[in-house]
This record gives C-alpha cells, structure tokens and sequence, in this order.
C-alpha cells in the first residue's frame, strides 16, 4: 500500500539539497536543506522582513564536521548557485531549525 507523501504539493516553492552555513566567525560548513517560502511579502498588509519570516526549514551537517549548528545564530545559507541569505538557527546541533532573516534565497 502506498504511503502519502509527508508534504503534499501545496504549491509553495521548496528547496531541497545541498548548501552551505556561513558561521558569524566565517567558518564554513556542507549542510543539507530542507527549506519551505511561508509567506509572500505581497500578501502580508505592511510586510517588514524586521518582524516576518517568509522561509523555513532545516539544515543538516553533510559531512563529520565538530561544529554546533546552533552556533550559526545569525548565519548565512548559500545555495550552489551562489543565492544566500541571513537565517537564525533554531535548535540542534548537527541537524537545526532555521528560520530566516530576508528574502528567501530560493523560489
């Protein structure tokens, strides 16, 4: 019997793959990421990216890197095409929650 699928498609771009986590001291680490567009500025009555956050997900250490994820509190994910943007890590050590700070750097 086939299983449904954790998230259905409800139509809001997603990003899933490989990344990199800019630490606030410059130190660099290969993560995995599972991010999610929550909102569209368009939509939200006086839209501030200082009081909203319009993407989400998680990050997870690709490789045996001895960092703590938390520690990226603020950092930055960039993309392989070179997109990035300011997030917050939420909870975790080799796998964290994020929640960003800016327009989302993919969608």
């Amino acid at each position: 019997m086939a299983r449904d699928r954790f998230h259905k498609d409800d139509g809001r771009p997603r990003y899933q793959g490989p990344a990199t986590v800019v630490f606030p001291d410059g130190r660099e680490v290969a993560v995995h990421a599972c991010l999610v567009l929550r909102l569209d500025p368009a939509t939200v009555p006086d839209f501030s990216y200082d009081r909203h956050s319009t993407w989400a997900g998680s990050v997870t250490l690709a490789g045996d890197d001895d960092v703590d994820l938390f520690d990226a509190a603020p950092g930055i994910l960039r993309l392989p095409d070179g997109r990035e943007s300011e997030f917050m890590a939420t909870r975790g050590t080799r796998e964290s929650g994020c929640s960003g700070l800016g327009p989302a750097p993919f969608g």
